[in-house]
C-alpha cells in the first residue's frame, strides 16, 4: 500500500539536518532575545514608568547608569543571581559575553524598610533582561523584581 512512498537515505538525512538546524535556530532566538513582551526602555521616564508598573516608587533624580559586560561564563555567584532572575522570567544568559546597561534608582517609602532601598534594571538592546530590589545595608535583602 505504501510501497511508492519510500524516501532515499540522502533525502532523509537532508530533512533531518534541516529540522535540527531549525530547532537550533529557534532555540538561539529564544535564548538571545530579551524577555518577550518587555517594552524598550530608552529614557529615564520609561524606566521609571516600568518600575511604577511593578508597584515600586523610584526617585527619577537618583538615577545612576553604567555600562557593564556580562562574563561569557557565569561563576557560582552569578549563577545564583541568575536563578533569582529566572524566578521572574528573565535570564541574564541572554547577554552573556555582551555589554549591557545597568540602571539604579533609589526607591521612595519602600514598605517594611526604613533604610535605603535600590531598584536595579539590567537592559540589553534597550530591553530588561533582569533586575532586583535590594537594600544598601549588608544585613538587608535582595529580591527579584516584582511580578507585573
Amino acid at each position: 500500500m505504501f510501497e511508492n512512498c519510500s524516501h532515499s537515505p540522502s533525502r532523509s538525512a537532508a530533512l533531518r539536518t534541516a529540522l535540527i538546524a531549525a530547532v537550533f535556530l529557534l532555540a538561539s532566538l529564544l535564548i538571545l532575545h530579551p524577555r518577550a513582551g518587555c517594552p524598550r526602555l530608552d529614557t529615564a521616564e520609561e524606566r521609571c514608568a516600568y518600575l511604577v508598573s511593578l508597584g515600586l516608587r523610584p526617585d527619577p533624580a537618583s538615577e545612576e547608569s553604567r555600562e557593564i559586560e556580562l562574563p561569557a561564563v557565569f561563576d557560582t555567584v552569578l549563577e545564583r543571581y541568575n536563578a533569582l532572575q529566572r524566578e521572574r522570567g528573565f535570564d541574564l544568559r541572554a547577554a552573556a559575553g555582551k555589554k549591557c546597561r545597568c540602571f539604579q534608582y533609589d526607591l521612595v517609602d519602600y514598605p517594611g524598610w526604613d533604610g535605603r532601598v535600590i531598584a536595579t534594571l539590567y537592559l540589553y538592546r534597550g530591553r530588561v533582561i533582569g533586575g532586583d530590589v535590594h537594600t544598601a545595608d549588608v544585613h538587608g535583602f535582595m529580591l527579584p523584581l516584582p511580578d507585573l
